[in-house]
Formats: C-alpha cells, structure tokens, sequence
C-alpha cells in the first residue's frame, strides 16, 4: 500500500508526487497540441486518458438544426429593444434580444483511454515517484517491487504526432504486462493482432451544454453528420507474446487486447485519427479514413524508434521552452511556486496549441467529461482571449497559428450573423463559438441576455491579431491575416453603432459580458453603450487604421470611417464612487464584487486606457475586491502590474497559489493538486493568465517604449527573467538586486521591425538602435540610463 503525499513537492521546472493519482486533477498532463495525456501513473494498471483536440460533438450544421432566427425577426427585436431602452424598460429589451437567440455551441469531448496492465513480482512496492518534467514534457513513474526497479517515460511527440511509452525493469524475469484501448464515445469496431490494437468511435450529433439540463445529452442522431475518430496503438517488447485470456489482468477497460509476459523493455506507440478537416469546414471521410490516417503516422512513428522519437520530441519541445526563465537569487518554497506556475503556463500553451491543431479550449487539451463545464468550448468574451495572453510576450509566437485559424474562421462565418441579425456588413460572434466557428447568440430564447447577448466578442478577438503584429510579426500577416479580420469586425461595429442624445455615438442594445444592474423590476443586462463595447470599439477602429497603412491602403473607405467615428466615442465614465462606470448610464451594480472586470478592458489587455483614468480602475479594483475565480485573480494581477500597484501583488500571488480540493465548488481560484487553475471547476484560462500577469511585472511595452521592471511584487529578492519580448519585437533578459532594482537588461531584436527604440526604467529612458545588434542598459551612478552596444 503506497502511503497517502498529502501535497506534491515542486521546483521550478518539475511537479512530483509520491503517490499515483486518485483523480483526474492529480494526474499530470502531457500534449502536443493535438493529442492529450492524462497518465494516473498507477501500479498495477497506468490509465491514461486520452483526448484529440479536434474531437468535438456536432457539425457545422449544428448551429441551425431547429432552424434559425429569420431576419425579419432580427430586425424587429432589436428595434423594439432600442425603442424600449429610449422610454427606460429594460425588462422589455431584455425579452426583445431573447427573440435573437438560436441553441448552444457544440462540445469538447475526451476521446479514449490507454490502459496498460502490469503484473509487478510479489513484494512491497517502495521507493514511489512520479514526475512531470517540465524541461522535457515527459511523465515519468518510478519504483521498486522487490529488487527490481521499473521505470515508465511517456511523452508525446509534435514532430511525430505520437504518445510514446517506454517500460523498463533493470533485473529480475520480467513484468506480465497487457495493453488495452478503450473510448467513452460511441465504439464502432475494434481489433488486435501482431503487436497492434486498433479501435474506431463516432462522435455524438449533438452535446447540450450542463446549463440545459432539460435537453438530453450526448445524441447520435442518425442522418446528422458528425465526426468520426480512430485510436491505434502497437508495441515491441524483449518478453513473450501471449493470448489475452492468458493474461490474467481483469479490470482494464474494454477488455486486454495485447499482452506479454517476462518483458523487462517495452516500447508502446499511440496515434490518433478524426474526420476532422478545419475549422469551420465540414468533416470528410469515415471510420476508416480515421483509421488510415491513424495507421499512417504510427507506421511512420514506428520505423524511427522509441529513442529517436523521444530524441525528436525533446529537442522539438526545447526549442520553445527554453527561450524564457524566471530565478531568483535564493528561493524559498513560495518563489519555486511562483516560478513553476510560470513556467506551467508556458508549458500547458505549448502542449495544448500548435500549427496545424485547434486553439485550447476553456480547459485547454485536456477534458474527462462527456458533458463538461460550458461544453469546454471557446468562451471567447474573455476565457479564450487570455489562454492566449502569453504567447507573443513569453517568445511563444508558434502557439498561436490555431488561435488565428479560429478568428478567420469565424469572421467568415459571422458576416452572415452579422447581415441576418443585425442587418450590418462585417462580421461578428458573440459569447460562445466551437470548433465549428458558431457564431450565433446561444440561449434558445430562455437565456439571460448577460451572458447570451454580446456581439463584440468579434472585436476582441481582433485584439490578438492586431498585438501579433505590434510584437514584430511579419508584414505579410498583417497585410493578408490581420487587415482583413479586422477590417471586418470595424465594418460591423460602424453599422452597429448609433447616434445618441449626446451627439455621441454608442450601441444600443448593449450589455457588460455576464454582469447585471438594479432597476425597480429586478436586476437586468442590457442598456445602452457598456463601457467595454466602447473600449472595444476604440481598439478596433485604432488597430484598422494602423493596420490600413500596414497594408498599403491608408485610404480605405473603412478606415477613413473608423477614423471619423473614433472622435465620436465616448471615453470611460466615472461613476459616483469613484468607480469606472460599466454603462454608459449610472446603475447600482446587481454584484459588486463580480468576477469579470469588462469595464477595465482598455486598462488590461486593451493598450488605450489614459493615465488620467488609474485612479477609477484603481477604485474598481478595490470595490470588486481581490478573492474571485483562478482566471479573474489573474486580470487582477495583471491590472494591479499595470497599474504599478507592486504593493498590492503579493496578496493576490497567494491568492492564485492556493491548494483546491478537486471537490471543490464556488468562485475561489487556486490550484488543484496537478496545479491546474481552479473556477472551480477547472479552467485552464487561470494558468494562462497568471503566467502573462507576471510576465506584466517585469515587463511592459503597451506605450510604445520598453518599460524595465515597472511592478516587481515588494517582497521578491533579487533575481532575473530571461526571454521576455517587448514590442515591436525586442527580447529582453534582466537582472535585478535584493531592493528590486535593476541591475542590467541586455535587448536584442527579434523582429526585423525592432530598430530604434527608446528603452525606459522608471522616469528615465534612451534610445537604442537594435538594428546595430544587442544592447546591455543599466543605471547610472547618477540616476540616470547607460546604453552599451554589443
């Protein structure tokens, strides 16, 4: 019996536990942006649950498969909301936009399970470990049984789309092993024979999110499309084949389909196949083009070899990882923490997001459930936006390919949301979208508008492509990716827009992602103009005229509007206390204290926040209070960085790094066990959002100059970050003393874009020109900044 490790010990770069998982939220994940492991790391049976990033319920169809609100009806509700906002009804308003309301974006779906059976010799089994090695994106599980020692490696390979396991023992006969596949989706045929097992699976026609308890859940629906997957595995082994009734290993899953006995080495090889062709695109093919091409990577992965696989994979994953580090000069329990779940972030971004794979979802890559927390789909007004918060500043540029797949695709699909719903040009989405680029508002016209109305959602995702090029990305991204995305998304927010008794413009129906005011017939979500639909407006408009000239179109007829509306917007709105306003009327908050911060969106991510306006967001800070859900205390974090507010950064740090029962349920962020970021339930936006927050700390570059150390936390000791990279394209090492001052930064550029660029520590800056090569900028003796080139 394995002794119960009441907590896993942790460096800054490995988690370690002294017992196999219990639960889900104790086993480690591993993933290659594609396919997700989730090994228990168990004794006498590893289970590993499986995933494939592109196995999700439905179709493109599924958006409209009871039919879908007509324009005529389109028109005439969002008519009489504004009528009815224009005489203060906000209750006949919120009835109104309920009209425009279709079903539910589909579902993430876990896809399988790899069991593999060991038969350990008849001793107590010491000597437990079991490790996820960030450094190397492997799991690894140790211990003796009797003399012998055993050792399990798996990873899973990028280069070669494969799970790779490799069992060893170093004496004794050997270990009985059995390897078994099996899937919680709708199995269609399975087989096994000369070292290889196989299985094939449907996925359901339709996955009803939790939220729609009424509606049953999952439907394999004859004659709808969905997609279908396919599972192969095949293993080499110095033991002895045997028959699966041979075996003797009752318990695994589906039933031992290859086994051996007196093996001391054992390679096992997994791939994974769907129908799945792009996103937004219809699948192709059936169970057994899934199978080919399941077939056709494991042949592939095969020849090269265990080692050679491993040898691929870690250089692969290296070559990303190592490009940044966070050190202190002596470090306490409490730092290697803050340091692992910095690096945790940027290692879950790269497991979970890579070129030719689906975005990460709200729980990344890694889903058990076959009806998950809000379909562990993409809530894209906020969720999405900040699992993606890292990439360009933590030198991650090759995690966000699938982001950018999804906003192209959504933005072609949302120009018909765009005409039939709101009877505008350009196109939008709203809270929810799936891997289908569902783009209508969701709720069947029973929902509450604060989270099922909100056609801004569009624009915010155009922040991601619009910062990609302000980090240095290429000219041809922004003329041919960039430009047209968001010149769309200013194409529908000009037509959305309406004048209003002010001279102003604003939009009306308009409502704050998810929270709620006061009126004297109950609380209500819609009213004119929220204050994060103007905010968005403004980047949007801002980023398509800079993105025109990019393009070699500085006269476009949109951008020569968005320049003209620009001038129009309101800015934020201070309330009576103290607070930025959420609407652009005053209103008593229905939850003060709400998790999210959607006024502040022009402080953090957003780059158009005035300095005149901290004091307002720093009030909003304090009324809404620090404790909230693991992804709103990382906002925080990254508001408070903005802000300067070192003093108030620890209490949140801690805040973050809470341990969470995997039962747990209310709105506390934390960690679980494995170190995944709590709501709870899990979402993995929490662990994105706090590596970006502190790479805030260290470093800013949203003003157009390269700010060193504009908010280290006041109780860190001395200490250096390597790697971070600042606007237009400038990576950055820095080194700091024990009072938190800098002690030399060296820069070098990353972007051709990166030239002359004025580099600041506190009230003091200069100028460096990068194109001549790097730079080392440390303090004078007399306060001021020296520059010395090479």
């Amino acid at each position: 019996m394995l002794a119960r490790s009441p907590s896993p010990a942790q460096t800054a770069h490995r988690l370690s536990f002294a017992r196999p998982a219990g639960h889900w939220l104790e086993a480690l994940p591993l993933g290659n942006g594609r396919i997700g492991a989730m090994p228990d790391g168990g004794v006498e049976r590893e289970r590993i649950l499986l995933n494939d990033g592109t196995t999700w319920s439905g179709s493109p169809s599924s958006e409209f498969t009871h039919g879908q609100v007509s324009a005529a009806t389109a028109r005439e509700a969002v008519a009489e909301a504004r009528r009815a906002l224009v005489e203060g009804d906000h209750a006949r308003a919120d009835l109104a936009v309920r009209r425009l309301q279709e079903r539910w974006s589909q579902a993430y779906l876990p896809f399988g399970e790899l069991t593999v059976g060991v038969v350990n010799p008849p001793a107590e089994i010491t000597g437990y470990s079991r490790d996820l090695d960030l450094r190397a994106a492997e799991h690894v599980v140790s211990y003796k049984a009797g003399g012998a020692t055993v050792v399990r490696r798996t990873v899973v390979s990028y280069p070669d789309q494969a799970l790779v396991m490799t069992l060893d023992v170093d004496s004794g006969p050997g270990l009985d092993l059995t390897v078994g596949l099996d899937s919680p989706l709708r199995v269609l045929a399975r087989g096994c024979g000369e070292g290889l097992a196989w299985l094939t699976t449907r996925m359901p026609s339709d996955v009803a999110p939790p939220h729609e308890p009424d509606v049953p859940s999952p439907v394999y629906a004859d004659g709808r499309v969905s997609l279908r997957g396919a599972m192969a595995v095949r293993w080499s082994h110095d033991g002895e084949d045997v028959s699966a009734d041979e075996a003797a290993q009752p318990g695994l899953q589906g039933g031992p389909v290859l086994a051996a006995r007196g093996v001391r080495h054992a390679e096992i090889v997994l791939t994974t196949g769907t129908t799945f062709t792009a996103i937004g695109a219809e699948p192709r093919g059936d169970e057994r083009d899934a199978l080919a091409a399941a077939r056709r990577d494991l042949d592939a992965a095969v020849r090269r070899g265990a080692a050679a696989l491993r040898e691929r994979q870690r250089a692969d994953h290296a070559h990303l990882y190592q490009r940044v580090e966070l050190d202190w000069d002596a470090a306490d329990e409490r730092l290697r923490r803050i340091a692992f779940l910095f690096h945790y972030g940027r290692y879950l971004l790269i497991s979970a997001s890579r070129a030719g794979g689906v975005p990460a979802t709200l729980q990344g890559l890694w889903n058990d459930s076959m009806r998950p927390p809000w379909s562990s789909n993409y809530t894209i007004n906020i969720n999405t936006q900040m699992n993606y918060w890292p990439a360009d500043v933590t030198d991650l540029p090759e995690c966000l390919p699938p982001l950018f797949d999804l906003v192209e695709a959504v933005s072609a699909r949302g120009t018909e949301t765009a005409r039939r719903l709101y009877d505008a040009s350009g196109w939008c989405a709203h809270h929810n979208t799936d891997v289908w680029a569902y783009t209508s508002p969701v709720g069947r016209g029973q929902a509450d508008p604060a989270w099922a109305f909100w056609p801004l959602a569009g624009g915010w995702l155009c922040r991601h492509l619009a910062d990609h090029v302000a980090f240095g990305s290429s000219l041809p991204f922004a003329r041919d990716h960039a430009w047209p995305v968001v010149r769309g998304a200013a194409q529908f927010l000009l037509d959305w827009l309406v004048e209003l008794p002010d001279g102003t413009l604003g939009f009306s129906p308009s409502s704050s992602p998810e929270n709620r005011f006061m009126t004297r017939t109950g609380t209500m979500a819609v009213d004119v103009s929220s204050t994060v639909d103007i905010g968005i407006a403004r980047e949007v408009f801002a980023s398509a005229i800079a993105l025109a000239e990019l393009a070699g179109q500085p006269h476009d007829l949109v951008a020569e509007a968005a320049r003209g509306a620009l001038d129009r917007l309101p800015g934020p709105q201070t309330d009576e206390d103290g607070t930025i306003g959420e609407w652009h009327g005053p209103h008593v908050m229905a939850e003060p204290a709400h998790r999210h911060l959607s006024p502040l969106y022009e402080a953090f991510p957003g780059t158009g926040m005035l300095p005149e306006h901290s004091t307002a967001v720093a009030r909003t800070l304090d009324v809404r209070g620090d404790d909230s859900t693991g992804w709103s205390l990382a906002w925080k974090l990254a508001l408070r960085a903005r802000l300067r507010h070192t003093g108030r950064l620890p209490a949140l740090i801690d805040l973050a790094l809470r341990e969470v029962d995997p039962a747990a349920t209310g709105e506390h962020g934390g960690l679980y066990p494995n170190r995944l970021s709590a709501h709870p339930p899990f979402q993995i936006d929490g662990n994105f959002g706090f590596t970006a927050a502190i790479a805030e700390c260290v470093l800013q570059s949203h003003a157009g100059v390269v700010e060193l150390l504009p908010a280290l936390p006041s109780d860190w000791p001395a200490g250096r970050m390597r790697g971070l990279v600042a606007r237009p394209g400038v990576v950055v090492d820095l080194v700091w003393d024990g009072e938190r001052r800098l002690v030399e930064a060296r820069l070098r550029r990353r972007s051709d874009r990166a030239g002359v660029v004025r580099v600041s520590l506190g009230d003091t800056s200069v100028e460096v020109d990068l194109a001549r090569g790097p730079w080392t900028v440390r303090p004078g003796t007399e306060g001021q900044l020296l520059a010395v080139a090479g």
